[in-house]
């Protein structure tokens, strides 16, 4: 798609490969309307539903308060690490409006190989650039991430935390997962009263749930514990494959500006949808929040 979409866009074909690979959410933002209609005519032409919307409409969420620690209750969820005025100290579930995680990959494990190849043989032609372009771009559609595996190991850090203890060292956290490197995790809890987006990440710790050396699995463990007191929140996706502990690429992210892009887009469906659409609009809603 991405030589369409240059053209249309009138960006570098460069570009469009990234936007394109492994992209959820908003594909491109700050385009002019004549360009932006083009790329959702290119990408209705490959069998992709897409959509221009102009950015005025599009919701912008609270910038990520982050969370160190908390705990997850009956009534609410308790934030005692959190300070600042007008921020509850317990925010409650009927204003839990929408529920998301992610894991995020390591882009110096998404690059291996790739910039030494090109720097000690470089490409002979451009048909050679492209052959290596498409074989990065299959591997990148074909990744799925072991999460089962890492629920499965989470046990044997009670081990490894008790050896610690005896040895009067402070347990390391385990962010490698092989074949992804170093990932990191994150969750956002977007509250309307007050409107705040609440984020947990990797370094964070909630009262209560064991919490292991696998960031991936203290991810799982915490969505699927917060999922259950969700009730009507959105959760796209991405919450979805997370709490069913599901090997899955929906919920990898390449980065936090991405994760905050599709953050953005459920958003803006939860909207959209509650604002009463057409029946075609509720059911183009629940495919993009499932895909």
């Amino acid at each position: 798609m991405a030589p369409e979409l240059s053209r249309a866009l009138k960006l570098p074909r460069s570009d469009t490969v990234r936007a394109c690979r492994l992209q959820r959410g908003i594909l491109f933002e700050g385009a002019e309307q004549t360009a932006a209609e083009a790329a959702v005519k290119v990408l209705g032409d490959f069998g992709v539903e897409a959509l221009c919307v102009p950015d005025a409409e599009l919701p912008l969420l609270p910038k990520a308060v982050q969370v160190s620690l908390s705990q997850v209750t009956p009534e609410g969820f308790a934030t005692p690490s959190i300070a600042g005025a007008g921020l509850p100290k317990l925010w409650k579930w009927d204003d839990l409006a929408m529920l998301a995680g992610g894991i995020l990959m390591d882009p110096a494990v998404q690059t291996a190989g790739l910039i030494d190849k090109i720097e000690e043989a470089g490409f002979s032609d451009a048909t050679d650039r492209q052959s290596m372009a498409a074989r990065q771009l299959e591997k990148a559609r074909s990744r799925v991430f072991p999460l089962a595996n890492e629920i499965a190991r989470g046990g044997q850090a009670v081990g490894e935390a008790l050896e610690a203890a005896l040895a009067g060292k402070s347990p390391g956290v385990q962010t490698e997962v092989e074949g992804f490197g170093k990932v990191g995790t994150v969750l956002d809890l977007v509250f309307t009263r007050p409107f705040e987006r609440l984020r947990i990440t990797g370094n964070s710790r909630i009262t209560g749930l064991e919490h292991s050396a696998s960031r991936a699995r203290n991810l799982h463990l915490a969505v699927k514990e917060i999922a259950a007191c969700a009730g009507a929140a959105t959760q796209p996706g991405a919450t979805l494959a997370l709490a069913d502990g599901a090997d899955s690429g929906d919920y990898l992210f390449e980065d936090l500006a991405q994760f905050d892009s599709y953050c953005r887009w459920v958003y803006f469906w939860r909207l959209k949808r509650r604002a009463g659409g057409s029946e075609a609009e509720r059911k183009e809603s629940a495919n993009g929040l499932g895909s």
